[in-house]
């Protein structure tokens, strides 16, 4: 079998034993097993749909309508978390990302947001924004770490605002006081 077109996009971003590229056809059911096995922790500032999808049509639409960058295992080539974003004029959303609990704390989440930032600068973004949807101490600092600044919905630059952030938020039912934003 010939190697995949794409496959080398991203190399070098991930820890050592696993990789990061754009997801295939077939993988909705492993993502939507992430999706909800991380349901099971606490919540991350990063989730743009407000319900858990519990169907797999539900999960599909949402992947339908962002890109997905897919963090999988060397090994056995099995994804192990996942990164959705999704273009919004000169700002790049990153909308959800995931990994599973056995696979955190490798660095996994920064290589996918690595990714995503690096996709941005491609097709050149201004910026990578996140929603924040509660406190949460150890994504701060994961964020932080990756370049992220927090900006009070009150005092958005002017790209937010014209990008209508505030209405994007409330179509998706998220309750964010905050969003953290990475200048390309």
């Amino acid at each position: 079998m010939g190697k995949k077109p794409g496959r080398k996009a991203f190399k070098g971003l991930a820890p050592k034993g696993y990789r990061i590229r754009m997801m295939e056809p077939g993988e909705a059911d492993s993502l939507l097993a992430i999706r909800q096995e991380a349901a099971t922790r606490p919540p991350e500032p990063s989730n743009e749909i407000p319900a858990e999808p519990s169907t797999l049509p539900d999960f599909v639409r949402f992947l339908l309508s962002h890109e997905i960058f897919v963090a999988a295992a060397k090994r056995d080539g099995q994804p192990v978390g996942y990164a959705a974003a999704q273009e919004r004029g000169d700002l790049y959303w990153l909308a959800d990302h995931r990994v599973l609990t056995p696979h955190r704390g490798r660095g996994i989440a920064s290589a996918l947001i690595a990714a995503v930032t690096q996709r941005a600068r491609w097709f050149d973004h201004r910026a990578v924004g996140i929603p924040a949807t509660v406190d949460n101490c150890r994504q701060a600092a994961l964020y932080e770490r990756n370049g992220f600044i927090t900006v009070s919905r009150k005092r958005h630059p002017a790209i937010l605002a014209n990008q209508r952030v505030d209405e994007m938020l409330e179509e998706a039912g998220i309750d964010a006081q905050r969003v953290l934003i990475k200048w390309l």
